[in-house]
């Protein structure tokens, strides 16, 4: 059983690395500070989710080295269903460097690694089929094309999160079946010619049956079905590394939205869970449980009872059922 929400992407080991100066070629530089952690944009996405209390799997691919035990062990620890994951022989684990320095600045470095044949493998559809939604993590073409025919056949929700690579999909088709789009101001405007104005979204997000979310980085998020139209400040907290807020932000949402269906407070929770993340280094360190992103939101005097009720009844439920299983087997033992 897959549980609520599958989460299909990569899974890397992420090298940051901070410096004085972006290095020219040839140069040889000591970084400021530097750090080896777990990411790929699934790997966030279902970390978080799985702190937030909903039941997630992954589906991804890792090489057969310390790599890639490691990164799954540690996502599995995170709470998320790994049963999934492929393990490529004689491949590596996908590698994200990441340089930068205090202005900005950035040089990114990838091998792929095991990540590139995510493609090529067909995932186990059977296993996923029970799933309430499907989160596509990165910009994978045929990939994309039957995650959307199985989300189609299964009436399951599908929320799609491109990234930078995602020029090459056929948004004209894939559209057509998308529940949630996120997107930051770049990608919207590479991929669909549009600056984030509100008549601009409004119009965009009538031309697909779901929502359209702007991640709009220290200016909030903006989120719109063409009706309806939200916005969300960001909540001022000590930045210490920005390293997959986009995707915690993405795991905010559709947990808040799966259980409310209210877009302005499905946005609030995913400015409140981003925030959280970038309070300590790396992408998925700092991610927040649902508690904590509601008492953030609470110092604001935003509410989210609506959406901690659903996770405390699914509680409460487990362990009455608990308790009468207990009180079976006691039942039993004393004949």
């Amino acid at each position: 059983m897959p549980g609520e929400v599958v989460s299909i992407g990569r899974i890397n080991i992420d090298v940051d690395m901070k410096v004085d100066k972006i290095p020219g070629t040839d140069h040889h530089v000591i970084c400021e500070t530097g750090r080896i952690d777990y990411g790929g944009s699934a790997a966030n996405f279902a970390t978080q989710s799985a702190k937030l209390g909903v039941k997630t799997m992954l589906v991804g691919c890792v090489g057969d080295d310390e790599f890639g035990t490691l990164a799954t062990r540690a996502i599995t620890k995170a709470g998320v269903d790994t049963s999934c994951l492929l393990v490529l022989e004689n491949q590596t684990t996908g590698i994200f460097v990441h340089i930068h320095d205090p202005n900005g600045n950035q040089l990114v470095v990838v091998e792929p690694g095991a990540n590139r044949f995510l493609e090529k493998r067909v995932f186990e559809e059977e296993k996923l089929v029970d799933a309430q939604l499907l989160h596509i993590a990165g910009a994978f073409p045929m990939l994309s094309a039957r995650a959307l025919e199985l989300a189609t056949s299964n009436g399951m929700i599908l929320s799609m999160d491109p990234g930078r690579a995602g020029m090459n999909l056929e948004y004209d088709k894939l559209l057509r079946r998308t529940d949630l789009l996120f997107l930051n101001q770049g990608e919207l405007k590479e991929y669909f010619k549009i600056t984030p104005s509100e008549s601009a979204l409004r119009s965009f997000a009538k031309t697909f049956p779901g929502i359209v979310v702007i991640k709009m980085g220290a200016k909030g998020a903006i989120a719109t079905d063409g009706f309806e139209y939200c916005t969300s400040e960001v909540f001022e907290v000590p930045v210490v590394d920005t390293m997959g807020a986009g995707d915690a932000f993405a795991a905010g949402f559709v947990t808040a939205w799966m259980r409310s269906e209210r877009i302005e407070q499905a946005l609030n929770v995913a400015n409140a869970v981003a925030a959280l993340t970038i309070t300590e280094t790396g992408a998925q360190n700092g991610q927040p449980t649902l508690d904590e992103a509601a008492r953030l939101l609470w110092r604001h005097q935003i509410s989210i009872d609506s959406v901690l009720k659903t996770f405390k009844g699914r509680e409460k439920s487990r362990k009455s059922r608990a308790k009468k299983s207990a009180k079976s087997k006691k039942g039993h033992g004393s004949n």
